[in-house]
């Protein structure tokens, strides 16, 4: 009687055959091989990498593409490789752009990296996406936020807070950041907060000082 020996685990055989079948466009079949790999080596950042998006697309396998994101990103964090880490939460949240973390997170980083512009720019992105519902607004509010304790006089954050927070009843608030910023900004930058305050607090007076540039 024959018995067939179970072939030994070959990561690069594995990985090639992964790597084709995602080529021919053979989702599910690739997701099968990077989750055997994985099944030998749970924590390899560069197979979480890869089987990522593919899981994005399936809409059941979400959370697991969400996690393997996660890892993957850690895993070149820990290695030392901050801007791959970067990219792999960038693409991360072009697929899950309601995932306030991801955004704080790039943000946190692109600091670290001496990358404040881009910070900002990447909690600016984020509260685009998360401010076009009423449910998530508050997170858009939170990431604005974190955006101006990083550059307390922005403008277009200051602006997007203050129409947020306007559009969810707090519009004492929202006035108090737009007379805070109209008397450090000029030219087209101060008229852009008076326009936004006559908008939430219409009168005479707010018109004049809109219409006048003061």
């Amino acid at each position: 009687m024959a018995f067939w020996r179970k072939k030994p685990y070959d990561r690069t055989q594995a990985l090639a055959q992964a790597e084709k079948a995602r080529g021919q466009g053979r989702t599910d079949k690739a997701i099968k091989l990077y989750r055997a790999v994985l099944a030998k080596e749970p924590n390899d950042a560069v197979v979480h990498g890869k089987i990522a998006p593919l899981l994005a697309r399936r809409k059941k396998l979400r959370g697991e593409a969400l996690a393997s994101f996660r890892l993957a990103a850690q895993g070149q964090l820990k290695a030392g490789f901050t801007d791959r880490a970067i990219a792999l939460y960038v693409q991360a949240a072009a697929l899950f752009p309601l995932e306030t973390e991801l955004w704080e997170e790039i943000a946190r980083l692109d600091q670290v990296r001496g990358r404040r512009a881009d910070a900002i720019e990447a909690l600016m992105e984020g509260a685009g996406h998360l401010g076009k519902t009423k449910p998530t607004r508050p997170e858009a509010a939170r990431l604005l936020r974190k955006a101006l304790e990083m550059e307390p006089w922005h403008l277009e954050a200051t602006l997007r807070l203050a129409r947020l927070l306007a559009r969810d009843r707090e519009k004492e608030e929202a006035l108090a950041l737009l007379e805070d910023i109209a008397g450090r900004v000029r030219g087209r930058g101060r008229r852009r907060v008076r326009r936004a305050i006559f908008r939430i607090a219409p009168s005479p007076t707010n018109a004049w000082r809109w219409l006048a540039r003061r």
